[in-house]
């Protein structure tokens, strides 16, 4: 039976207060559920951001200019806790029946000093935040740019975490006792397909019908979206791959109903 996801990563603010509230309604309104995964410790600041400025290993850097000078400016000298001030917002994600995972403390860190940061310290205060703000405990993880290993692996089990959406694959498998639902629709080096496709030069038609063919060749047809860049800008689009969706009556899941 053919499987339809989509994993939306959140790492802004702008994304929270811009991205979520369209892609929630267009979710409701083809009542799809989908599995949400947030940065929990917001934005980096300057020495941060020089501390952990290589390049990515794992995965494409970013295709599409989102960001002003004067927006980088601003979160690189007053930087946001954009979790805790937008909880209200990212509640709803789980009160209109979606799965919120976490994404990593900061994304930054994680995608270029994963070797240098205390990973297990990590990954608790992301958990005891998540509780804190949520009321419950977290299940699932995403790494932020698909970079994990097993020392990661072997601390999310013990912190609770039995899904997660970090290795390839076109089958669902267990790692170290962690069910990983892959990604299995995406651009070059994991990147998301739909900003990837526009930062090809291909219109919104050539897109939909790329992924269409995807979807259709695949057990599971999973993709990841940024709230954002695609909740923001392509709703239009991910509304006809919605449709595409139900009308080819395509189960949908979210990624801890693996």
């Amino acid at each position: 039976m053919k499987k339809f996801t989509l994993r939306v990563d959140v790492e802004s603010e702008r994304g929270i207060k811009e991205g979520i509230p369209p892609l929630l309604n267009l979710l409701k309104k083809h009542n799809i559920k989908a599995s949400f995964y947030v940065s929990m410790g917001g934005e980096s600041n300057i020495l941060e951001l020089l501390k952990y400025r290589k390049s990515l290993e794992s995965s494409m850097e970013r295709n599409v200019s989102v960001w002003s000078l004067r927006d980088k400016f601003r979160m690189a000298f007053f930087p946001k806790d954009f979790v805790t001030i937008n909880r209200d917002i990212l509640k709803l994600i789980l009160e209109e029946g979606h799965e919120l995972g976490i994404h990593g403390w900061k994304h930054r860190e994680w995608t270029r000093g994963l070797n240098m940061i205390d990973i297990e310290k990590t990954v608790d205060k992301s958990v005891s935040k998540y509780e804190k703000l949520f009321g419950k405990k977290p299940i699932s993880f995403s790494a932020p740019g698909f970079n994990s290993n097993e020392k990661v692996l072997k601390i999310l089990r013990t912190r609770g975490i039995k899904f997660m959406s970090d290795f390839p694959g076109e089958s669902v498998k267990i790692y170290d006792g962690i069910k990983n639902i892959p990604i299995t629709i995406t651009g070059k080096k994991q990147s998301p397909i739909i900003e990837y496709l526009v930062s090809l030069g291909k219109n919104d038609d050539e897109i939909f019908d790329e992924i269409k063919e995807k979807i259709i060749n695949k057990n599971i047809a999973s993709m990841y979206v940024h709230c954002l860049f695609e909740a923001r800008f392509k709703i239009p689009l991910l509304e006809r791959i919605f449709e595409f969706v139900k009308k080819e009556k395509i189960k949908t899941r979210r990624i801890i109903d693996y």
